[in-house]
């Protein structure tokens, strides 16, 4: 595992829940979930596509004058479904960085198209990840590219379009891999659900991936849909007026054509029902 890359994105959350100006907003989360039937693609027993898994979370999002940050980090623990090179459960670490850098505020200008799209701003980020799997995981990806603010009655709805670039590593075959670039589209909203006699909300993400060439084991890639949407509850509104202090949620993780395996291969279709619990600071 490489927790000197935790250790760095922890320190920027941390850092980032310390500033505070008049066109500077932040809000820093902490949570754990567990969830089931993870599955891993060509894995060689039923058992082993059939991972339940306890994660813990830390995330940072913030707006400041000419856009936005948002950091989440996932550490992962498998089951022994999913052991680790030495045995027992492996543990995963995934760190996701976004950036958003906004023309309307840097130039004064309106990206603004029709009653549809509030603003259009310029994205950015990547993605690190690394599992003590015998597969051995290395997966460093960057996205560029614009991304669309809809106009929406309540919440949030955002849509990037990217150019996806993906290094990682087999360690079955014992090969690094540098994929071809391919196209990435990432959804993500959240709509408050104010019919509900509760402070509900619905909340969740898409990425859909374009295929990526030829993968460690010289297969075709094939295009990749991950979704999680979320039912989230604000109990600590909800009991303690101390809204976020915590939320609940439920959640399903559903996954087509896993780590762009075509579906030939076993364990590339996913639906993994998730529990869990978050605190706002």
């Amino acid at each position: 595992m490489r927790f000197r890359q935790f250790l760095v994105v922890m320190a920027l959350v941390l850092l980032g829940s310390q500033a505070r100006a008049d066109d500077w907003f932040a809000d820093n989360a902490a949570g754990l979930r567990w969830g089931a039937f993870y599955a891993n693609p060509g894995a060689p027993s039923d058992a082993a596509r059939n991972v339940n898994k306890t994660i813990l979370n830390v995330a940072h999002f913030d707006v400041w004058k000419y856009g936005t940050n948002f950091i989440n980090v996932d550490v992962l623990f498998s089951n022994a479904n999913e052991p680790n090179r030495s045995g027992g459960g492996s543990t995963e670490l995934y760190a996701v960085y976004r950036g958003q850098l906004s023309p309307d505020k840097i130039f004064g200008i309106s990206t603004a198209i029709g009653p549809v799209i509030q603003a259009i701003n310029f994205e950015f980020g990547g993605d690190v990840e690394t599992e003590n799997t015998e597969f051995a995981p290395n997966k460093k990806v960057l996205v560029v590219g614009p991304n669309f603010h809809f106009n929406m009655p309540a919440g949030f709805m955002n849509l990037g379009v990217h150019a996806y670039k993906e290094w990682n590593a087999n360690g079955i075959v014992g090969r690094n891999v540098s994929f071809a670039m391919a196209p990435e589209f990432e959804l993500v909203w959240l709509y408050p659900l104010s019919f509900m006699p509760w402070p509900m909300d619905f909340r969740g993400f898409m990425n859909i991936t374009g295929p990526k060439g030829k993968n460690g084991f010289g297969n075709n890639t094939y295009w990749e849909i991950l979704a999680r949407p979320q039912l989230q509850l604000d109990v600590g509104k909800l009991l303690f007026n101390k809204p976020h202090m915590p939320d609940v949620y439920l959640a399903v993780e559903f996954w087509q054509n896993k780590f762009g395996n075509g579906s030939y291969v076993s364990g590339t279709e996913q639906i993994a029902p998730t529990i869990g619990v978050e605190i706002h600071f």
